[in-house]
């Protein structure tokens, strides 16, 4: 099946986007050079053809692969199999998360698979709080883009509390994943973000850029004027 994945991936490669793509992603693995809607068409095959049980085996055959694409396919291919998420999922996953060293795989992992599974297991909460801790900012990242299902659901609390510890942080992944998700949240509960980007108005530049996208009634006007 590997092998098969693989002559497929090769099929589809192009030399000049994966040098283009490599340079803009930033990822350390190789690249095929593959687009994201034709692995995407890859991974609904697996998932019609494999148990969440048998892809597990698939999976990581995937993920230690060395190759961008085929991690990528690992984790959109896992994706679809959201109804039979659980805590074996998040386990399974665990171990790996150390591997993801691109902000796309990061938002994929986060946003599709960990922040489903924290809806149905609240207890996740205490995982992404450690992870919110982490030296390593992609796993801070993770933290707070997982918060992005519940942010949907109209749960902002735990999108908040992040914010506050990441608002100081330097890594700009981090400002650009706060921003992001406190403009989510300020669809949800515009007044409760306002609040918390009036008291921290001096963020860093990309946070504040992304957060205030919406511009909560003049705060872009503010700052300006503060600064």
């Amino acid at each position: 099946m590997t092998y098969t994945l693989k002559r497929q991936l090769r099929k589809l490669s192009d030399k000049h986007f994966a040098e283009d793509i490599k340079k803009y992603i930033k990822s350390p693995y190789e690249f095929y050079g593959v687009r994201v809607p034709e692995i995407r068409i890859l991974a609904k095959r697996l998932y019609e053809e494999h148990s969440l049980k048998e892809f597990y085996k698939i999976f990581n055959r995937l993920w230690k692969s060395g190759y961008h694409e085929e991690m990528s396919l690992a984790l959109y291919t896992l994706q679809l199999y959201e109804k039979d998420f659980d805590l074996k999922t998040w386990k399974f996953l665990k171990p790996k998360l150390g591997n993801i060293k691109s902000w796309d795989q990061i938002d994929a992992i986060s946003a599709s698979i960990i922040g489903k599974i924290l809806l149905k297991y609240p207890e996740l909460e205490k995982q992404l709080l450690k992870l919110s801790k982490s030296r390593d900012f992609w796993l801070r990242r993770i933290a707070i883009v997982s918060t992005l299902p519940r942010i949907k659901q109209g749960d902002i609390r735990l999108t908040m509390e992040l914010a506050e510890k990441y608002v100081k942080d330097k890594e700009p992944y981090i400002q650009k994943a706060t921003g992001w998700m406190l403009r989510e949240a300020g669809k949800q509960k515009p007044e409760i973000v306002r609040r918390f980007v009036l008291k921290n108005i001096n963020m860093y530049p990309i946070a504040f850029s992304y957060a205030t996208e919406r511009d909560l009634k003049g705060l872009r006007k503010l700052r300006k004027l503060r600064s």
